[in-house]
């Protein structure tokens, strides 16, 4: 992390702190996510998914650095917050903002479906606003390709840091070991344990809508 200089603290999240950033020897300006080492398993599945996409509705993934006690990801720099911000400040949206920005997560969403990536846990404080106003999908921690077991990935990940047994990695495809969700934001078959999919983020994407309108 010796390229960057960080500057002031934008975002802060469980054993995960976001700076703002800046390359040395340049004006580009990036988000710098600083988190704990116990989170590689949710960092290395953002960054193989997400570092060859190039989209308008998708923050950018530029590097990653491992140092002693932490890990860095340097992405896009998104000055307007997240969505859920925008939300919880304004309470409603109007009309011809919630349009624009159905248009975003729409398309965003569009993409990364394309691209057979299932984004799981769609809510508004994963979406950022970048400055001109557009919305961009960020934190694809528990993102999947589409049919894959993430559990299973994880695994593998922890398994090859503490050169394990995968076997005694992986856990049973049983509803108690599935990942925290947000019951507000996901479908009711997901809830139940069901996998994740392409259906389940459009419910998602559907009371996001509906909140930003309500």
């Amino acid at each position: 992390m010796d390229n960057f200089i960080l500057y002031e603290e934008i975002g802060r999240g469980n054993k995960t702190v976001v700076y703002k950033g800046r390359r040395k020897g340049t004006i580009n300006f990036v988000a710098v996510l600083c988190t704990d080492k116990c989170k590689r398993a949710e960092i290395t599945n953002w960054v193989r998914l997400t570092r060859d996409i190039r989209h308008k509705n998708i923050v950018t993934f530029h590097e990653w650095y491992e140092t002693s006690n932490n890990l860095w990801l340097v992405m896009e720099l998104c000055t307007g917050g997240s969505l859920e911000s925008v939300i919880a400040q304004d309470k409603y949206l109007p009309e011809d903002i919630v349009r624009e920005f159905g248009v975003d997560l729409i398309t965003g969403l569009y993409h990364i479906h394309r691209l057979g990536i299932i984004f799981c846990e769609l809510t508004p404080g994963k979406v950022l606003l970048e400055g001109p106003g557009t919305l961009k999908f960020s934190n694809f921690c528990l993102a999947k390709v589409d049919g894959e077991n993430l559990e299973e990935f994880f695994a593998v990940v922890r398994s090859e840091e503490d050169e394990g047994d995968i076997s005694e990695s992986i856990p049973q495809r049983h509803p108690k070991n599935r990942f925290r969700v947000s019951p507000v934001y996901t479908a009711p078959e997901a809830i139940k344990g069901e996998d994740f999919s392409k259906a389940s983020d459009l419910w998602s994407l559907g009371c996001l809508l509906y909140e930003m309108f309500s």
